[in-house]
């Protein structure tokens, strides 16, 4: 069974733009939607998964925030779209296809996410928000492109919301892996944007 199918793309770039929709909420609001940032959060410790569909927690309910918000990026009219997520998004996907061919940070993820999934807390508590926030900060935040997120200072620097806008930055890697899995490439997303639409909108309404 190939998981090179447009569901599965569409799917996980559903991730990936719900990722970059939490960092934003996070950085402007200093809050975000607990149901979806638990879904990106648990993708990071599904490292391998028969469908796309159980990084998320079974269901594509687990990345609606995102399917909506990939429609209107790639389906809506220009003043629909928004900008700071499509800047976070491109660079996410570029971080992202940077690291798959480092084998060294690849090797560092693994052996991370491993630890993190010995530990016995739910993935929004704050000890695990920290764990990925840390693993973030050493293996990635070096690594270019830099995601600069940006938003009010208050929320910035504070160092739960911080911690949390790496955790979900990971997450939307993890997104990303699964996307290039399923045969995902930035020039495709442009010319398939039609695609991912109509495959957005049969799973919000299915």
């Amino acid at each position: 069974m190939t998981i090179a199918t447009p569901e599965n793309r569409t799917l996980a770039l559903a991730g990936v733009f719900q990722s970059v929709h939490l960092c934003k909420s996070l950085a402007t609001t200093g809050r975000c939607d607990e149901e979806d940032l638990a879904a990106t959060l648990r993708s990071i410790l599904t490292l391998s998964a028969d469908r796309v569909v159980d990084a998320y927690g079974g269901s594509h309910r687990g990345v609606r925030r995102g399917l909506r918000v990939l429609k209107s990026q790639l389906g809506g009219h220009d003043e629909s779209r928004d900008l700071d997520l499509a800047r976070y998004a491109l660079a996410l996907i570029q971080l992202g296809t940077n690291i798959m061919r480092d084998d060294s940070t690849v090797e560092q993820l693994r052996i991370g996410i491993s630890r993190a999934q010995s530990l016995d807390f739910e993935v929004t508590d704050p000890t695990m928000i920290s764990n990925f926030a840390n693993l973030y900060r050493s293996s990635i935040s070096h690594l270019s492109p830099r995601i600069m997120v940006s938003g009010d200072p208050v929320h910035l620097n504070d160092n739960t919301t911080a911690s949390t806008i790496r955790a979900a930055l990971l997450g939307g890697l993890r997104s990303v892996v699964l996307w290039r899995q399923c045969g995902g490439s930035r020039p495709t997303m442009i010319l398939q944007r039609g695609q991912y639409v109509r495959q957005a909108e049969r799973l919000l309404n299915g």
